[in-house]
């Protein structure tokens, strides 16, 4: 029928001659003839008889159905979306075979979306030049206008509307979100006016993959682009085959080319072969100069901000060079701006509005419902540590084996990392049973499943045992019963596995083929699936798309657009199949990334603080909400006689109703506010600020259920939907409160050099003497090394030995995190170095732009020494800046590929500098210089 509708079937007429059957103009919109009729009654004998409130007919054919509620009655839009999905088109399916889209609004709220569609994906239609905080009726008004216009959905109708059929079952309709719909547009014409480039910047989560097709489908039905060729890149093998899944399902395979290495896409573009071909960056490797010199070729870029850079050693540069008249787009939620990688000059055009083609802000997403906010519950994992044993215990065994200095330092270098914290088998342990315990009192009662993020890939297969252990427990076993959905739950590993021969042998077996990894997936997505957790490393934390994603366990330090990116997993909208709505995603952080967060999610183009437009929620914050709303039921009941708010007993139960029946408007403020703790309970439950009002939340929630069994069936539906499938006796009755036990008030700092020895800092101790004078094989526990470290820091060490750096300094280093008795010339370079970062922040700002490196290579460091030096600054603290400087400029004007790589060298740089003067690399003024040199060339 899509077909037929926009004119892509043919007839045969008396002289054999085939004609294109036209139903619809799309040249001449005044041609069609356009009607919108009300009070529409559909009789079928046998039937019952439905009446639409509105349908709007294109030439005889009912394009848009639209059902309305009044804004003075209890129904709301939801209930006129579940009109048209469970009964006019369960009852009627054929009057919706033509159909575009449907429509429900009860003038206060208006939604589009396919008719059958669950109502999360049911959408808003606004405009993003508009005032995002329009609301009521002015907002139903103006989505009218912009909807209901003949050309919109004409438009919707001959390049908008797609079909997946490669599910299997019934096939997915595809509507375009309002966004979508706009950037496909500008990309389009900036195409037709001969414009080069363009930035789109979307919110995570929004439907970056379907504006690229949406935009490949304009670009290739227009005869005015003369037959592009259209590059659909990614920088990563499954974003590919995700692109290539949604635009083939969508669009057919005809024109359509997946270049399986980089050989087959070089003859592809050389061969000039029009149409779509969908490859990653890392194909165009050695790619070579002016492959095709073509201008129609269309390169889309999806997650534009990694390995997009304009140094022409780069993959990028290399695809810039064999493309040189390209068109190029990129799609991305994280632009960056700093030295090394600016987005903003790579895809921008200077006459763009801040360089960017088209934006859709995390703000505007949060009010379209697009996406939900994240909430950031923290339970980083600190521990005791007992140093001078543990030193005592080194140099005993450092001693015995005869090793100089070079080598305990190097020893101590390679055990004093981030690795020997994470993989001590009690704190997997301790963070595996936290994440058991959080999902089941929560996540899971719901319908959601979860992510882990690990480390590495070892501690990814080391959680996916501990997890699976845990979960095959009595305690697990009692949850799965009560809620009587699984006999068990599971967790599974996805890391990834090359297939080289250098590859660790241990890691073969989690290997998946492209298949076996699309069916976990598909399990993980399918809400009756056993699969609840999928742990991960680096995989499926970007461009997975799984709205049942409920909670995120982050154990991975993480910063700028990794770390964004990695909290938008749980941001998509969701409603079960029971029923629950998803309102808020939830990211569980063990590491303390509460700074780096907020340093993600700020718009690196705001003149002011941003925080995210309220993206990213502190779990306080909710818990402060919940406490308001609990405080306000406690007024209203203040007055009911025998009642006692913290005991959940059938008298006050009885009491209370007693007086919410005698006074209906009290009644309607006690079930709204009601219905407010209900949301928030499954994202607080497990905070213990929380834990002394379980009683009262109990007592409510039985007052409620009183109320809901005599509501009316319209009643019930709203409240229904509010709640979800939450079954309040359960709720009531197991209300948990866990958390992970930190063994001393002081948390551990996760510093950028790594913390010190657990795991392999078993190999370093001796073997203790068992009872029989033999070696006793248990190696000492976790407990019993950290307290052997503690006391090291008590004696204090030589500066001038190689103890200096050995184990126990560098985790004093670590925990105090500056210089012990700093001299007044390191506090000077210290505020130097502060005063050169902000310096350098400011420059990143067209508006306020200085000038970082002037034409003598002479750094904003150097030039603050050289001009506001105090008295007796000697020559070391002198040539020290001149060297910093050095370690940007070398840095700047290196090729990296890998941000991770670049990373490291810049820091070993800056460490080795350090040492030569005889400074530790660690405290200030250190941690300053990183900070300096991170705002020079460091993603932001």
């Amino acid at each position: 029928m899509l077909r037929l509708l926009r004119g892509r079937k043919e007839f045969r007429d008396n002289d054999g001659v085939w004609h294109t059957l036209k139903l619809v103009d799309f040249e001449t919109l005044t041609a069609n003839t356009m009607v919108v009729s009300d009070e529409v009654t559909i009789n079928v004998p046998g039937k019952t008889s439905r009446r639409f409130d509105l349908v709007y007919w294109i030439n005889g054919l009912p394009l848009v159905v639209v059902e309305v509620k009044s804004p003075t009655s209890k129904s709301a839009w939801a209930d006129a979306a579940r009109e048209i999905n469970n009964v006019y088109a369960t009852e009627y399916p054929w009057f919706f075979t033509p159909n575009v889209f449907a429509v429900a609004t009860d003038g206060l709220k208006l939604r589009f979306g396919a008719a059958g569609a669950p109502t999360n994906l049911w959408q808003p239609f606004r405009s993003t030049d508009d005032d995002e905080n329009l609301s009521g009726l002015a907002d139903v008004q103006r989505s009218v206008e912009l909807l209901m216009n003949p050309a919109t959905v004409l438009d919707m109708l001959a390049n908008f509307v797609l079909f997946d059929t490669a599910g299997g079952g019934t096939d997915k309709k595809y509507l375009p979100r309002y966004p979508q719909m706009e950037a496909a547009h500008l990309i389009h014409e900036r195409v037709l006016r001969g414009g080069s480039k363009g930035l789109v910047w979307h919110h995570q989560g929004s439907g970056k993959t379907l504006l690229m097709v949406f935009a490949a489908a304009l670009l290739l039905a227009d005869t005015r682009t003369e037959s592009p060729t259209i590059i659909l890149l990614s920088d990563r093998t499954h974003l590919v085959r995700q692109t290539s899944g949604v635009f083939t399902s969508a669009m057919g395979d005809a024109y359509f080319h997946k270049p399986p290495n980089s050989q087959k896409l070089r003859t592809l573009l050389a061969d000039d072969v029009r149409g779509v071909i969908s490859t990653t960056v890392h194909k165009f490797a050695e790619a070579g100069k002016n492959l095709s010199v073509r201008k129609n070729i269309i390169v889309l870029v999806d997650e534009a901000h990694r390995t997009q850079s304009s140094d022409k050693d780069s993959l990028a540069g290399q695809m810039r060079a064999a493309l040189p008249n390209a068109r190029f787009f990129g799609m991305t939620g994280t632009p960056i701006r700093n030295l090394a990688t600016d987005t903003f000059d790579l895809f921008g055009e200077e006459g763009d509005p801040g360089r960017v083609l088209h934006r859709y802000s995390v703000s505007r997403s949060l009010l379209d419902e697009a996406t939900v906010p994240v909430v950031l519950h923290p339970h980083p994992v600190s521990f005791d540590m007992d140093d001078q044993a543990l030193q005592a215990e080194f140099d005993e065994f450092a001693d015995d084996f005869d090793l100089d200095d070079p080598d305990r330092e190097a020893l101590s270098r390679k055990f004093g990392r981030l690795t020997s914290v994470f993989a001590n088998p009690d704190r997997i342990h301790t963070v595996c049973q936290h994440i058991v315990d959080h999902y089941l009192a929560g996540a899971y009662r719901n319908g959601l499943k979860a992510q882990v993020v690990a480390y590495n890939r070892e501690l990814a297969v080391a959680y996916t045992d501990k997890i699976n252990e845990l979960l095959a427990g009595f305690e697990a076993s009692q949850v799965l019963g009560e809620v009587g959905k699984h006999q068990r739950i599971t967790a599974e590993v996805n890391i990834s596995v090359s297939d080289s021969k250098t590859e660790d042998v241990d890691m073969k077996p989690y290997q998946l083929s492209e298949t076996e990894e699309e069916e976990q997936k598909r399990r993980f997505l399918s809400p009756d699936d056993p699969l609840c957790f999928l742990v991960v490393t680096a995989k499926l934390m970007t461009g997975f798309d799984a709205p049942n994603e409920g909670v995120l366990y982050l154990d991975k330090p993480l910063k700028a657009h990794n770390l964004f990116q990695t909290i938008t997993r749980p941001n998509r909208t969701w409603v079960s199949p029971t029923g629950f709505v998803k309102t808020y995603g939830v990211v569980v952080d063990y590491i303390g990334l509460a700074e780096e967060v907020q340093r993600a999610v700020v718009d690196p183009t705001a003149a002011g603080p941003s925080k995210g437009g309220g993206f990213v929620t502190d779990l306080s914050e909710l818990v402060a909400e919940f406490r308001l709303a609990f405080a306000r039921i406690e007024d209203l009941l203040a007055d009911v006689d025998g009642v006692d708010l913290t005991v959940h007993g059938y008298q006050s139960v009885r009491a209370i109703n007693v007086f919410l029946d005698a006074n209906p408007d009290p009644a309607k403020v006690f079930s709204k506010d009601y219905r407010l703790l209900a949301r928030l309970y499954p994202f607080i439950n497990t905070d213990k600020r929380v834990a002394k009002y379980s009683d009262g939340f109990g007592l409510f929630g039985s007052v409620y259920t009183t109320l809901f069994k005599k509501s009316s069936d319209e009643e019930r539906k709203e409240r229904l939907a509010e709640l979800g499938p939450m079954v309040l006796e359960i709720i009531n009755a197991h209300v948990h409160s866990f958390s992970v036990v930190a063994s001393q008030e002081e948390t551990l700092v996760l510093d950028a050099q790594g913390i010190t020895v657990l795991k392999e800092l078993l190999a370093l101790v001796r073997p203790k003497t068992d009872k029989n004078g033999g070696e006793d094989a248990t190696p000492p526990s976790a407990a019993e090394i950290l307290d052997h470290i503690k006391a090291a820091l008590d004696k204090g060490v030589e500066p001038e030995s190689a103890r200096y750096t050995a184990l126990a300094e560098r985790i004093k280093q670590l925990r105090d995190r500056f210089i012990q008795n700093a001299q007044d010339a390191l506090d000077f370079l210290s505020e130097a170095l502060r005063v050169a970062r902000a310096i350098v922040n400011a420059e990143k700002h067209p508006a306020e732009a200085v000038v970082v490196l002037d034409d003598d290579h002479i750094g904003v460091l150097t030039r603050i020494l050289h001009d506001h030096a105090p008295a007796g600054l000697t020559i070391t603290e002198r040539n020290l800046a001149e060297e910093i400087d050095q370690v940007v400029r070398h840095t700047l004007a290196k090729a990296w590929d890998n941000a991770d790589a670049r990373n490291r060298g810049a820091r070993r740089a800056t460490a080795a500098v350090f040492r030569r003067y005889a400074l530790k690399p660690v405290g200030e003024p250190y941690d300053s210089t990183v900070a300096y040199i991170e705002a020079h060339y460091l993603v932001d």
